[in-house]
Formats: C-alpha cells, structure tokens, sequence
C-alpha cells in the first residue's frame, strides 16, 4: 500500500510540473520545478492561476 501511495504523489507531482511547463514556467524562486515539494508545486500552480 505505501508504494501505491508514493506512485500517486509523484503522479501528481508529475501533472503539476507538465501543467506550469505548459504555461511556460520552468523555475520557481530560483529551483527547477523538478525540485519542489508537492506543496510547493501546488503553490505555484495556484498563484498562477490567480494571475490569469
């Protein structure tokens, strides 16, 4: 069960990262988007949105 649950985070993640790709971001307070925390990509994500 606990690597189903880690499959489904960096499934996540993965979204995350191709849907901020999509929008042109490709770094984030100096980080490539690779190396965020899934909090972190949410944050990003949600203020881009805010923003558009």
């Amino acid at each position: 069960m606990p690597n189903h649950f880690q499959n489904a985070l960096e499934q996540k993640k993965d979204d995350l990262i191709v849907k901020l790709l999509d929008r042109g971001i490709y770094k984030t307070k100096n980080h490539q988007l690779y190396e965020l925390s899934l909090s972190e990509l949410e944050r990003a994500y949600r203020q881009l949105s805010k923003t558009n």
